[in-house]
C-alpha cells in the first residue's frame, strides 16, 4: 500500500508543478510609466499580468499599455491611462493566443483638449476630440483568441479620440465577451464597443455605454456571433453637442454645424447572431427564497435594464447591413422564439428641425436580406420624436424578413411640423415580409401640425395578412399654430385646415385579403389583491384593458375580414374591392365612416353598436342586425343626403334592434330618411331608445315597408319641450339664427336631453331687464323713505340740514315664466333741506345708483350693468303726530350688456366646445314720484306708527345693438319702457331713549301691492331675422315687507342703520342702508 502511494505521488508531481506555474503571475503594484507584455512580464519570461488596485501604468508614448501576446491572462484592478497619446491601447490582445482578459478598474485614454467658443455665439465650437486611434481593450492580429474578455462591474473605460473604440474585437474570439462596467467615448467615427470579427460564444452588454461623435456607434456587432447577444444596460449615442432642444427658434438658429453632427446608432447589428438579440430587464420576483429567479448567474437586484437611446437620424437599434445578408436566430423557445426580443426601452429623437427619428430599423438600406427567426417580440417601451421630419417607431426595410410582429409593450411616436411629415408607429416597406401582427400593448402615433399623417401600422409591402389587436392603437393629427406658421395671421389652432390623416391600420396595398380581429385579453387580477377588476360590460375583459382602435382602418382589394369582438373602433373604415366581411359583437362599439368600393360587403351587427358617420349610400350584399344591436345613421340636411345601406340580398332586423340618426345640420322641414333598402327585408319591432337619444331639438321615429326602413324627423314643438311663454316667443327666431352659424347648430345638435338643450337655448336670449327694473324700484323706495325722516325724534324744526344715505339692495327673482336673475344695487343719495317754523320742509336730492343683473342662465362673464344719476325735490310736513311727504325726480342711465355663449365640454378636454361673447352699450331715462303719510302715537317712551305711501317709477331704455358674437348670436334689442305704481301700508313699533344724546330702535311690518304699470316686453331680432318678443312676467302679487331701524343722534346730527326685506312668491328683495344727517 505504501508503494502505491509513493508511485502515485511521484506521477502527480509534474501536474502539480504545471498547476502552480499556471497560477503564478506578475503583479504591478506601484506606478509605472512603461508598458508590460505577458510574453516578457516575468523578467523576460512569459507570465500572467495583474495590475493591483495600488498599481498603475501611465506611459507617455504610443503603443499598448498591456499586451497579451502569449497564452496567459491579464487582470487589471488598477489604473491604465495616457494623456494626449495617439495610437495607444489600454489592453492589447493578439489573435492566435489563449488566455483571458478581466478589467476591473479604470482605463482612461484621454487628452488635454477643451473646445472653446471661437465665434462668440454662446456655445462651444470645434471637434469633440483631436487625437485618434485610442482603444481601451483591443483584440487584433492573425488567428483567433481563445478565452473570455470581460469588462467587470467596476471596470470604467473612458476614451477621447477619433477613429477609436472603448472595446474593439477585430480578430475572432472563441469565448464570451461581457461588458458589466461602463464605456464612455468622445470622438468621431468611433464605437463604444465594436465587434468586427466572429465571436464563438455569447456577447453580453450589461453595463452602460455612452458615446458622442459624428458617425460614432454605441455598440456595433459587425461580426457573426454564434451564441446569444444580450443587452441589459443603457447604451446612448449621439453626434450632438446638446441633446435638449432649445425652446426658442432664435436660439436654435445660433447652433453651428458642429453642434448638430449626426452620430450613429446606439446598437447596430450588421452580422449574424445565432442566439438572437435579447434586450432584457430584471426578472419578476416569483420566489422570495431565490435571489436569481432567471438563473442567469447574476443576483436579480444587481441586474440592469436594457435602454437604447439615440439622438439624431440614425436608428437607435439597427439590425441589417447594406453589404451582406443578416440572420438572427431565435432567442429561445415558446414566447421567446423570436430573433429580436425586447423587454427594455428604445428611444430616439431627432431633436432639431429636419432630422428624422427611427427607434428600430430592421433591414439595411440596400435591400439585403435581413431575417429574424420567428420575427420580433416587443415587451418594451419604444419612443420616437421628430421636428419637421418623419418619426418612426419600428421600420421594416426592403429585404427584412420577420414572420410575426408581437407587441406587448408601449410604442409612442410623434412629430411636430408644418410640413408633410408623418408619425408612423410601425411601417413595413415594399420588399419587406411581415405577415402577422399582434398587438397586446399600446401604440400611439401623433402629428402636431396640419399636413402630416399619423399611422399606427402601415404596410407598403402588401404582404401583411393577419392582424389581431388586443390592446390599443391610437392615432391623431392635432392642429397647431404659432408665429412660425404663416398660413394665417392669428395663433389659433382651432381654425387651421387639417389635411393630414389619422390612420390606425393601413393595409390598402394588400391584394390577397387581410383578416383583422379585435378581441380582448383576460389578464386576471391586475393588482393581485383578491378583488375582481372592474368589468362594466361583463365581457370578461377588464374595463382598463378594453381594446381600442382610434383612427382610420384601410383595407385593400382582397377578400378582407374585420371582426370587432371587443372594445371600440373610432375611425373611418374603408373596405376596398373583394368579398369583404364586417362583424361586430360582444358589446363592441364602432363609430366612423364606412365605405366599400365594389358593394361586396357582408355586415353583421350582433351584440354591439355601429355608428356610421358618412351620409352616403353604402352598397352591401347582406345585412344582419341582432336584437341587442344598435345602428346610428347620419343625415346631412344641407346636402340632402343620408346614410343608406343598400343591400342587394337579404336584410334581417330582429325585434329589439335599435336605430338612431345623427344630424350634421338643421332639419328645417319634417323629413323622412330611407336608411335601409334591401332586395329582401325582414323587420321586427324596432326599439326606440336610440331614437330617443336623437338631438333634443327634434323628434325622430322609425317605420318600415316591404323593402325599406325609414327614420322620420321633425322639429320638437315649444309645448313638447315645455318652454315658458317667454322662451317660446323666441323659439322660431333662435332656430332661424342657428342656420347662420354652423358652430352654434353643432352645439344644439349635440344636446340630446331637455336640460342640456334649454341650457344652451337660454344663452341665446337677451336679458329681459325685470330684475334690473326691480332693483331701480328698490333704490327709489329707499330714497323716498329717506325724505320722510325728520332730523330728530322731537318736535323741533330747523335749521337747515344735509344728509346722506347709502343704497344697498339685493333682488332675487326665481325662474318661472321668465328667466330668474340675481341683481345687486349700490349707491348713495344726498339731500339738502330747509325747514320752516310751521313744521314744513323743502329739500333737494342727488343720487347715484349702480345696478348689476345676472340671469340665472347666464355664464361666467355675462351681466347687464346700469349706472343712474338722479335729481329730485321733496316736501315734508309734520303736524302733531302726523307726518306727510311727497316728491319726485328724474335721471339718466348708462347701460352696458355683456352676453356669453359657453357650450358644454362634450369632448371632455377641459375647454368649452364653443365660446362666444358680445357686448352692447345704450342709454335710458328714468322718472320717479312718491307720496306718503304716517301718524306716530306715543305711549311713554314707546311709540307706534301706522304709515302708508305710494311710489311710482318709470324707466325707458334705448335700442341696443350687440357686436362680437357673430350673426347667429348677436341681437338688436328695441327700446323698452317699464313702469310701476305701488302702494304700501305698514306699522312700526319702537322706543325713544335719551334727550340730548338719543337713540331710537324700531321694527316694522307691512304689505306692498302693485297698483298699476308693468315691465316692458323685450323685442329683439338676430341679424337678418324677424323680430321676436319675450313677454314680461305679469306679476302683480302683493308682498310682505319687514324692516328694522336703529337711529342715534344729538340735537345737531344723527346716524341710522336700517334694513328690510320684501317677499313675493317669485321675488325676494333685501336692503341694508346707512344714513347720516348734520344740521347747521
Amino acid at each position: 500500500m505504501q508503494r502505491k502511494v509513493l508511485v502515485a505521488t511521484v506521477a502527480a508531481a509534474p501536474l502539480l508543478a504545471l498547476a502552480f506555474g499556471a497560477y503564478a503571475e506578475t503583479s504591478v503594484t506601484t506606478a509605472r510609466t512603461t508598458p508590460i507584455a505577458t510574453s516578457t512580464a516575468n523578467n523576460g519570461a512569459a507570465d500572467d499580468v495583474k495590475v493591483t488596485a495600488d498599481g498603475s501604468i501611465k506611459p507617455t508614448t504610443a503603443g499598448a499599455l498591456i499586451s497579451l501576446d502569449s497564452n496567459h491572462k491579464v487582470t487589471s484592478l488598477g489604473t491604465l491611462a495616457t494623456v494626449g497619446v495617439n495610437d495607444s491601447t489600454g489592453i492589447l490582445v493578439l489573435g492566435g493566443r489563449t488566455g483571458s482578459v478581466s478589467n476591473g478598474a479604470a482605463i482612461t485614454l484621454n487628452e488635454d483638449y477643451t473646445p472653446t467658443d471661437t465665434d462668440s455665439d454662446g456655445d462651444t465650437d470645434g471637434a469633440f476630440a483631436t487625437g485618434s486611434n485610442r482603444f481601451g481593450i483591443r483584440l487584433t492580429g492573425a488567428g483567433a483568441f481563445t478565452g473570455n474578455i470581460v469588462n467587470e462591474t467596476a471596470g470604467a473605460i473612458t476614451i477621447e479620440g477619433n477613429n477609436s473604440a472603448g472595446v474593439s474585437l477585430e480578430s475572432a474570439l472563441i469565448g464570451n465577451f461581457t461588458n458589466n462596467g461602463t464605456v464612455t467615448l468622445l470622438g468621431d467615427n468611433s464605437a463604444g464597443i465594436k465587434i468586427a470579427a466572429p465571436v464563438t460564444g455569447k456577447v453580453t452588454v450589461n453595463g452602460g455605454v455612452s458615446v458622442i461623435g459624428k458617425n460614432t456607434v454605441g455598440v456595433a456587432v459587425d461580426g457573426d456571433v454564434s451564441g446569444a447577444f444580450v443587452v441589459q444596460g443603457g447604451v446612448t449615442a449621439t453626434g450632438y453637442r446638446f441633446t435638449t432642444r432649445p425652446s426658442l427658434a432664435a436660439d436654435r438658429a445660433k447652433l453651428d454645424a458642429d453642434d448638430v453632427l449626426q452620430g450613429g446608432s446606439a446598437l447596430r447589428v450588421t452580422a449574424n447572431v445565432a442566439g438572437g438579440l435579447l434586450l432584457d430587464i430584471p426578472p419578476k420576483d416569483t420566489d422570495p427564497n431565490k435571489t436569481d429567479d432567471d438563473g442567469d448567474g447574476v443576483v436579480d437586484t444587481s441586474e440592469g435594464s436594457a435602454a437604447l437611446t439615440a439622438f439624431g437620424a440614425a436608428p437607435a437599434l439597427l439590425i441589417g447591413s447594406d453589404t451582406r445578408t443578416v440572420t438572427l436566430g431565435a432567442v429561445g423557445t415558446g414566447d421567446n422564439a423570436y430573433g429580436l426580443v425586447a423587454r427594455g426601452a428604445i428611444s430616439t429623437s431627432g431633436v432639431f428641425d429636419g432630422i428624422s427619428a427611427t427607434a428600430i430599423q430592421v433591414g439595411g438600406n440596400a435591400g439585403q436580406a435581413t431575417t429574424l427567426a420567428g420575427g420580433v417580440k416587443l415587451s418594451s417601451t419604444v419612443a420616437a420624436s421628430a421636428y419637421e421630419a418623419n418619426a418612426t417607431g419600428l421600420l421594416f426595410k426592403s429585404g427584412a424578413r420577420a414572420p410575426t410582429l408581437w407587441n406587448q409593450g408601449s410604442m409612442s411616436v410623434f412629430t411636430v411640423s408644418e410640413g408633410v411629415f408623418d408619425a408612423r408607429a410601425v411601417a413595413i416597406d415594399a420588399g419587406a415580409a411581415v405577415t402577422t401582427f399582434r398587438n397586446d400593448g399600446a401604440i400611439t402615433a401623433t402629428v402636431g401640425g396640419e399636413k402630416g399623417s399619423a399611422y399606427g401600422v402601415i404596410d407598403y409591402s402588401g404582404l401583411l395578412t393577419s392582424i389581431q389587436n388586443n390592446g390599443k392603437i391610437s392615432t391623431s393629427v392635432v392642429a397647431t399654430d404659432d408665429a412660425a406658421d404663416t398660413d394665417d395671421s392669428d395663433l389659433l389652432p382651432g381654425n387651421e385646415v387639417v389635411t393630414g390623416k389619422a390612420v390606425a391600420i393601413d393595409v390598402s396595398r394588400n391584394t390577397t385579403g387581410v383578416t383583422l380581429i379585435q378581441a380582448g385579453l383576460s389578464d386576471g387580477d391586475d393588482l393581485s389583491d383578491g378583488v375582481a377588476d372592474p368589468d362594466a360590460d361583463g365581457d370578461g375583459v377588464d374595463d382598463a384593458d378594453e381594446p381600442a382602435i382610434l383612427g382610420a382602418v384601410r383595407f385593400g382589394s382582397g377578400a378582407d375580414t374585420f371582426r370587432v369582438l371587443n372594445g371600440s373602433v373610432i375611425g373611418d373604415i374603408a373596405f376596398g374591392a373583394g368579398a369583404d366581411t364586417f362583424v361586430i359583437d360582444n358589446n363592441s362599439l364602432v363609430l366612423g365612416a364606412l365605405t366599400d368600393s365594389d358593394g361586396l360587403l357582408s355586415i353583421t351587427v350582433g351584440k354591439g353598436s355601429l355608428g356610421i358617420s358618412n351620409a352616403a349610400t353604402i352598397n352591401a350584399t347582406s345585412l344582419t342586425v341582432s336584437s341587442t344591436s344598435k345602428i346610428l345613421f347620419t343625415a346631412d340636411p344641407t346636402a340632402g343626403t343620408n346614410t343608406r345601406l343598400q343591400v342587394s340580398g337579404a336584410a334581417t332586423i330582429a325585434s329589439g334592434a335599435e336605430l338612431g340618426i345623427r344630424l350634421t345640420g338643421l332639419v328645417k322641414q319634417p323629413t323622412s330618411y330611407t336608411v335601409i333598402s334591401a332586395g329582401s327585408l325582414t323587420v321586427g319591432s324596432i326599439g326606440q331608445a336610440l331614437l330617443a337619444d336623437s338631438p333634443y331639438l327634434y323628434v325622430a321615429s322609425s317605420r318600415s315597408d316591404a323593402k325599406n326602413v325609414y327614420i322620420d324627423v321633425r322639429r320638437r314643438s315649444a309645448a313638447e319641450i315645455g318652454m315658458t311663454r317667454s322662451q317660446a316667443g323666441a323659439y322660431d327666431a333662435v332656430f332661424s339664427a342657428l342656420g347662420s352659424s354652423s358652430e352654434l347648430s353643432t352645439v344644439f345638435l349635440a344636446q340630446n336631453g331637455k336640460d342640456g338643450f334649454l341650457g344652451v337655448y337660454d344663452q341665446m336670449l337677451p336679458d329681459q331687464g325685470e330684475g334690473l327694473f326691480a332693483s331701480l324700484q328698490s333704490a327709489n323706495q329707499m330714497i323716498s323713505a329717506a325724505t320722510a325722516v325728520r332730523p330728530d325724534p322731537g318736535e323741533r324744526y330747523g335749521p337747515d340740514s344735509l344728509w346722506i344715505q347709502e343704497i344697498n339692495s339685493l333682488v332675487r327673482r326665481d325662474a318661472s315664466d321668465t328667466p330668474g336673475s340675481d341683481n345687486q344695487a349700490f349707491g348713495f343719495v344726498a339731500g339738502y333741506e330747509a325747514m320752516g317754523d310751521a313744521g314744513g320742509a323743502l329739500g333737494l336730492t342727488l343720487a347715484y345708483v349702480n345696478v348689476e343683473e345676472h340671469d340665472i342662465a347666464a355664464k361666467i362673464g355675462e351681466q347687464t350693468t346700469a349706472s343712474f344719476v338722479q335729481g329730485g325735490a321733496y316736501w315734508r310736513r309734520s303736524v302733531g303726530g302726523w307726518r306727510l311727504n311727497a316728491g319726485g325726480g328724474g335721471g339718466f342711465g348708462w347701460f352696458t350688456g355683456d352676453r356669453r355663449f359657453i357650450a358644454p365640454d362634450a369632448n371632455a378636454d377641459g375647454t368649452a366646445d364653443l365660446l362666444l361673447a358680445n357686448t352692447a352699450d345704450w342709454t335710458g331715462a328714468t322718472l320717479n314720484a312718491f307720496a306718503g303719510g304716517a301718524y306716530e302715537h306715543k305711549i311713554g317712551r314707546y311709540f307706534v306708527r301706522p304709515e302708508g305711501r305710494v311710489d311710482y317709477v318709470w324707466l325707458r331704455e334705448g335700442e341696443r345693438k350687440e357686436t362680437g358674437g357673430g350673426s347667429g348670436f348677436d341681437l338688436t334689442v328695441e327700446e323698452r319702457t317699464s313702469s310701476n305704481l305701488s302702494g304700501e301700508f305698514g306699522i312700526a313699533f319702537g322706543a325713544d331713549f335719551g334727550q340730548d344724546v338719543w337713540w331710537r330702535p324700531e321694527v316694522r311690518v307691512g304689505y306692498r301691492q302693485t297698483l298699476a304699470g308693468e315691465t316692458g316686453d323685450t323685442v329683439a331680432r338676430f341679424k337678418n331675422g324677424n323680430p321676436f318678443t319675450l313677454a314680461a312676467l305679469d306679476d302683480k302679487q302683493g308682498a310682505l315687507t319687514l324692516g328694522f331701524a336703529l337711529k342715534a343722534g344729538t340735537p345737531m346730527s344723527y346716524l341710522a342703520l336700517e334694513g328690510g326685506a320684501e317677499a313675493t312668491k317669485k321675488q325676494k328683495r333685501y336692503n341694508l342702508r346707512l344714513s347720516g344727517r348734520a344740521m347747521f
